[in-house]
């Protein structure tokens, strides 16, 4: 359980178009002037005047931007012949390959304006790339190929597949078709970007919520009894503790970061062990901690801020972030983001966080006792059935203390984090696991636990599993909704996917699928 979270900040949406070619249509390069538009020279050498003729021509000569260089043609037609001939690139074989919807469409040719990927960057990529709600925003007003349906790929251009010198259709038909066309593809366009507009102010929300979220947060850890029960818990404590003395030779006299410092007790250690050390938390209870400092007199070796990561300065980098940020199933209270942005931000080139490597494991166990009061329970409430309420408690996953006669299986290590290199959109992953039967019996439910790793030249690590000493964090129980039988040495095939809740990023949704069942879990 961490004590401490801070969250990056958003990247203004301006930043992440720094590098693009992207800019309004006027004062560009010359456009390049094409032989013949096929839009607009079809049927005969008339040399009537035709009022509606010249809208279509001026409606079909907006230019077109490639989308890989800053030549601009006068069609669309055009701009496709173009990019196919000059940059080997076929944009209608590209949106068919990989089977683009309009809206998929749409945010491809914004990712690539604002991007600006080469021919062969593109063709490597998946839709998942350009699949972000950022690239619905428009890099260019009035884009001629935001405009294009994609059904219409099959040909370059509405105009191409008419033969004009045998129809009898006049002019006027083709041009109501068109304009159909372009009139159809604004409204689409204005819609979406109706969409993204409500989708920004729904994100707005979001965040003025989380930083609610955040003060409750900060506050919880103000109360003394959460403190008591991390600085009780030895595994934890005195890992850390061990961690800091026995490797005093890598921190005398180096720069200490303690991020969400609490009561003090590592930048003590760190301190003890010769470095120079700078704490920061948020919650009221650094108060208390300034007192804990005075009253050891450490005060000339520890100096301690209270405020938001993001907005304090520091003098000088750190050579080592130490930060106890680690919650329930590892990744609960989301407090890992400000490790890593401490690390990108604070840490001196070759300095270490501390721990520097986590790893998460699963394991499944027989309980039926506890599957009974639990689960089954509901079954018959007072001669009542209530078994719809089964579905309810068994989604919220349980924290409890798993007696290690209960385990059943084999442990599979679910993810290895290396701290160092990860990024928060790392922690977001899908695993397949296989665990062996130790034993006749049923399973309950899966255990999920984390171990963690002090990689220093006198190495530290311990665990939260369910064969050790039990620890704060105790196991994480996802409980299955009937249990089933497994003989011994048997194989247990399965696939956990771990990810954020969208709208409470502390929280987790987990999912377990198993014999092509998928059981789904809120850890909060």
């Amino acid at each position: 359980m961490s004590e401490f979270e801070e969250m990056p900040p958003l990247e203004d949406e301006e930043d992440s178009t720094q590098g693009s070619t992207s800019q309004p249509v006027q004062n560009q390069v010359p456009v390049l002037q094409p032989e013949i538009d096929n839009a607009i020279s079809c049927g005969n050498d008339s040399d009537q005047d035709d009022d509606g003729w010249e809208e279509m021509e001026q409606e079909e000569e907006k230019k077109c931007k490639s989308l890989f260089s800053d030549t601009f043609l006068t069609s669309i037609s055009q701009c496709l012949n173009y990019m196919k001939n000059q940059h080997k690139f076929d944009l209608a074989a590209f949106v068919k390959q990989h089977n683009l919807d309009q809206i998929q469409y749409i945010k491809m040719v914004n990712y690539v304006r604002r991007n600006n990927p080469s021919t062969d960057e593109l063709l490597q990529m998946q839709p998942s790339v350009w699949n972000g709600d950022e690239n619905m925003k428009p890099m260019l007003d009035e884009d001629p190929l935001l405009m294009h349906d994609v059904e219409d790929f099959g040909c370059t251009d509405k105009a191409d597949i008419i033969d004009t010198k045998d129809s009898e259709s006049p002019k006027n038909v083709l041009i109501e078709e068109l304009q159909e066309v372009v009139s159809k593809q604004k409204e689409a366009l204005h819609r979406l970007l109706g969409e993204t507009e409500e989708k920004e102010e729904m994100a707005k929300t979001v965040g003025e919520k989380r930083l609610e979220e955040d003060e409750g947060y900060f506050n919880s850890y103000a109360h003394f009894d959460i403190h008591l029960e991390m600085l009780s818990d030895k595994v934890r404590t005195e890992s850390y503790r061990d961690a800091l003395l026995k490797n005093s030779s890598q921190l005398s006299g180096k720069r200490v970061l303690d991020l969400g410092c609490g009561t003090g007790i590592l930048s003590m250690f760190a301190a003890k062990a010769g470095a120079d050390v700078t704490g920061i938390d948020m919650s009221e209870v650094i108060y208390h901690a300034m007192d804990i400092i005075k009253e050891n007199k450490m005060e000339k070796s520890i100096k301690l801020c209270k405020g938001r990561l993001e907005d304090i300065d520091f003098e000088e980098k750190f050579d080592f972030i130490v930060s106890e940020w680690m919650g329930y199933f590892l990744l609960f209270e989301g407090m890992l983001d400000s490790v890593l942005y401490a690390r990108d931000k604070h840490l001196n080139p070759g300095g270490l966080l501390l721990p520097n490597r986590c790893t998460m494991h699963i394991c499944a166990m027989e309980d039926i006792e506890t599957y009974e009061k639990l689960i089954k329970f509901w079954d018959n409430v007072y001669e009542f059935k209530m078994s719809c309420m089964r579905k309810e408690v068994i989604k919220e996953a349980s924290t409890v203390v798993v007696k290690s006669e209960n385990i059943i299986t084999s442990s599979g290590e679910i993810a290895d984090f290396n701290l160092m290199t990860i990024s928060p959109a790392d922690t977001e992953f899908t695993k397949e696991f296989n665990l062996k039967s130790l034993r006749d019996g049923q399973i309950t439910a899966f255990v999920g636990y984390f171990d963690t790793f002090f990689d220093m030249e006198n190495p530290i690590q311990f665990s939260t599993g369910p064969h050790v000493t039990p620890t704060h964090w105790k196991q994480t129980v996802f409980y299955l909704p009937e249990p089933f039988k497994v003989k011994e040495g048997q194989v247990v095939e399965g696939v956990i996917s771990v990810r954020r809740k969208y709208r409470e990023v502390r929280s987790l949704d987990v999912s377990i699928t198993i014999e092509g069942t998928k059981h789904s879990y809120l850890v909060e």
